[in-house]
């Protein structure tokens, strides 16, 4: 095993960790790739299948997460479905107008819009954009877990 790859690879892997809190870098998916790297250089003996199996297991629960945390969070605080697909709408439509920003107003603008419009009054439909942003808040944590696993997984076969 190469040190200085080693450390490289670990670097990007922290790196993913810290995207699953900051919108600009992508999370669990760069975790995995930094694996499958890896896997690569060291001609796949010890991150060999199985391994990159349970890396992508985790990657496709921490991208679920994240695109489902915030409607989660406002179906807890009494959305509609005016409010769950005004979060989700929100979202995209944030990211495409606001980029970085819109991740995190989108969804809430958006839930309290849809809740506008399903004919909840606007202190309610407030509750519910906070309920989003609660959500997003919860994925988010669970999506460091998760990186976090991924990091230990790797380490844990290397070290």
């Amino acid at each position: 095993m190469s040190t200085l790859i080693f450390w490289v690879i670990l670097l990007v892997m922290l790196l993913g960790a810290a995207g699953t809190i900051l919108p600009v870098i992508p999370g669990a998916p760069l975790i995995f790739l930094a694996a499958l790297g890896y896997g690569f250089y060291e001609d796949f003996q010890h991150i060999n299948i199985t391994i990159l199996g349970i890396l992508f297991f985790l990657t496709v629960i921490s991208l679920v997460i994240d695109y489902f945390s915030g409607v989660v969070g406002a179906k807890k605080y009494g959305a509609t479905k005016y409010g769950s697909w005004g979060c989700f709408l929100g979202g995209i439509l944030g990211v495409i107008i606001f980029n970085i920003l819109g991740l995190l107003i989108g969804p809430f603008i958006g839930a309290v819009i849809g809740e506008i419009i399903g004919g909840k009054k606007p202190d309610e439909a407030f509750k519910v954009g906070l309920g989003t942003v609660v959500g997003l808040a919860g994925g988010a944590f669970l999506k460091f877990v998760l990186a976090a696993a991924m990091i230990i997984i790797y380490l844990s076969v290397l070290l």
